[in-house]
């Protein structure tokens, strides 16, 4: 049995909450812990602290697994009282997601404490009741320090007993796995979700100033952009947008009948959409600029700690493939791409923005041993290197010489890994259905080892009824969760892209490197100018080293750059920033004058 297991691994097995009060999503804060309550399962002996006590772990951190429910909470507290996090944990939310994920709805609310304890009958106290004491928490000072510990230590009650029948189901399950294999996946799951504790306390660095002046102009410069964008395409009326007027402008630029519908009839106007056409159209690229801006009621992406870093919940295991899933509003690298200019690192430090180089083709690669495929990753651009296997350009070609066909395969190969079908590319591709049809067919001629690979996978997740990666990050397949099989193909690859970066995290925090940021397949690193050179050779063979665990010892190559003042990015995104700060400044002088006036 795994409890068994556990107990002759660990010396102690700690269920432990931590009781703080904490805005993250609207102010920016840190964890101000209260009060923590401590229970051995093994010895039955409880520990409770307030006050100084909460500084000091009654357990061995070394030679203790700690047991909760969302590490991400229990660790930040840690962090902030000064505390050493511990190695080793177990999160059984995150149990709870691989047991259930696809089993049950993803309607909030799903994967609660009381929602999972009530899955096996274990008796808590009722929501209301949770809600009102955590309402006192929050908000009554007054509220004694013994009804909040009475409070924590029923959660803890509560949460050995989940831990306890999680156990027994993951066995129930899972009889085909041995004890240290789970509990290895289990251990390596749980640290990564206070790794995460560790990252959001840290923070991201900003430009205070600049992002003050951006925030107070904000509904001026939005203003300015519509009147602009209106005196050559007139789009909104009143400040708001007219699906009348935009259909005029489509008409106008020649492509009402291509423009991709809804199923009602109507133009689409996602996102997605709309970027696809602004690539090759200059007044939609402008009409995506405006959209951006239009469509937000405040500045985007920065909550603001009082510290003066930018912070919000990354959500790890938040998306079906275990990746992070921040909120577009509330953080920098999920809003409009100008306003990265606002990150900008501390005094006498540096930012290290490192990521892997097209992870999800090595990944797909090396997973499925197509020679043809890890050949392309090889030879550093896998694009040109298909186009030239399809016999689209000449062996000669580079990126600079065919940059149009090397595009539009990039755009295919993507497109056709993805399972994207052939009506979609020829949309984005403005080309016709048969060559789209072409273009699928090539690369997966090509890549015939992967796809024979991903989709003997899918048959076998549709056999077994669940599909996992190597470490045990599931997702179920079951009538309750409608799965498109185009989600099956790529779940390996995107949830393997997970776990490189969760190993890629332990990795950097065992070596004490300040992260700021998780940002999909890279990292954003915070390190003193002092210290650079040296961090930065660790940075990358931190990410290096977790390519290979991954990938049976094969390395996804990274690439990084070095920011010393405020971000910059590509030269369209920042000509659209330095638009905005022109802005500001046209806003501000024309204030200047009517109050000399």
């Amino acid at each position: 049995m795994i409890i068994e297991k556990l107990k002759k691994e660990f010396d102690h097995l700690v269920v432990f909450d931590f009781e703080f009060r904490q805005d993250i999503r609207n102010k920016g804060e840190k964890p101000d812990p209260i009060c923590a309550v401590y229970k051995d399962i093994i010895t039955g002996k409880t520990f409770k602290a307030y006050g100084l006590s909460l500084k000091v772990i009654p357990f061995d951190p070394k030679k203790s697994l700690f047991i909760c429910y969302n590490a991400v909470a229990e660790a930040s507290c840690l962090k902030v009282l000064g505390c050493k996090i511990p190695e080793y944990w177990w999160d059984c939310f995150v149990e709870n997601k691989k047991l259930y994920q696809g089993r049950v709805s993803d309607a909030k609310g799903s994967w609660a404490m009381l929602t999972a304890a009530n899955r096996y009958g274990i008796e808590t106290m009722t929501e209301d009741r949770k809600k009102w004491e955590i309402e006192q928490i929050l908000t009554n000072p007054e509220h004694p320090i013994e009804s909040i510990l009475e409070y924590c230590e029923k959660d803890v009650i509560a949460t050995e007993k989940l831990f306890i029948e999680q156990l027994k189901d993951i066995e129930r399950h899972f009889d085909n796995k041995g004890p240290l294999e789970i509990i290895q996946h289990g251990l390596f799951h749980g640290r990564s979700m206070a790794a995460m504790a560790e990252i959001e306390c840290n923070g991201m660095p900003i430009d205070n100033k600049l992002y003050d002046e951006i925030n107070n102009n904000f509904p001026l410069i939005k203003e300015k952009i519509i009147n602009d964008f209106n005196a050559k395409y007139p789009v909104y009326e009143n400040g708001k947008f007219s699906m009348k007027k935009f259909k005029e402008f489509i008409d106008s630029l020649g492509l009402l009948q291509q423009w991709p519908r809804t199923p009602s009839g109507a133009l689409s106007i996602t996102e997605k959409n709309i970027y696809n056409y602004a690539q090759s159209y200059p007044a939609i690229n402008e009409f995506y600029f405006v959209k951006e801006f239009v469509e937000s009621q405040k500045l985007k992406g920065f909550v603001v700690g009082p510290d003066g870093r930018a912070r919000t919940s990354l959500n790890m295991f938040g998306i079906k493939t275990g990746r992070t899933n921040q909120s577009t509003a509330l953080y920098p690298f999920n809003a409009a791409k100008p306003m990265r200019n606002i990150l900008c690192p501390a005094p006498n430090h540096a930012y290290i923005y490192a990521d892997y180089v097209s992870q999800e083709i090595a990944i797909a690669a090396y997973l499925s041993k197509d020679e043809k495929l890890i050949n392309a990753y090889k030879e550093g651009d896998v694009y040109i290197y298909t186009a030239k296997l399809a016999g689209a350009v000449p062996a000669d070609a580079t990126k600079k010489t065919h940059k149009k066909e090397r595009n539009e395969y990039k755009i295919a190969t993507l497109a056709t890994f993805y399972g994207q079908g052939h009506k979609s590319l020829a949309a984005r591709l403005m080309i016709s259905e048969a060559k789209a049809i072409e273009l699928i067919a090539n690369i997966k001629n090509i890549y015939s080892t992967y796809f024979g690979w991903v989709n003997g996978l899918v048959s076998r997740t549709f056999a077994r009824g669940y599909i996992s990666t190597k470490y045990g990050w599931k997702l179920w397949i079951t009538n309750v969760d409608k799965i498109n099989p185009r989600t099956l193909s790529n779940f390996p690859i995107q949830a393997h892209g997970s776990e490189m970066l969760r190993f890629a995290i332990l990795n950097l925090i065992k070596n004490k490197i300040e992260i700021s940021a998780s940002i999909h397949d890279g990292l954003l690193i915070h390190c003193p100018l002092a210290k650079l050179q040296q961090t930065e050779a660790k940075v990358v063979k931190c990410m290096e080293d977790a390519s290979k665990t991954v990938l049976n010892g094969n390395v996804c190559n990274v690439e990084y750059e070095v920011i010393k003042s405020n971000f910059k990015q590509e030269q369209e995104e920042q000509d659209k920033f330095e638009r905005i700060l022109s802005m500001i400044r046209t806003v501000r002088s024309d204030r200047t004058v009517c109050s000399t006036n």
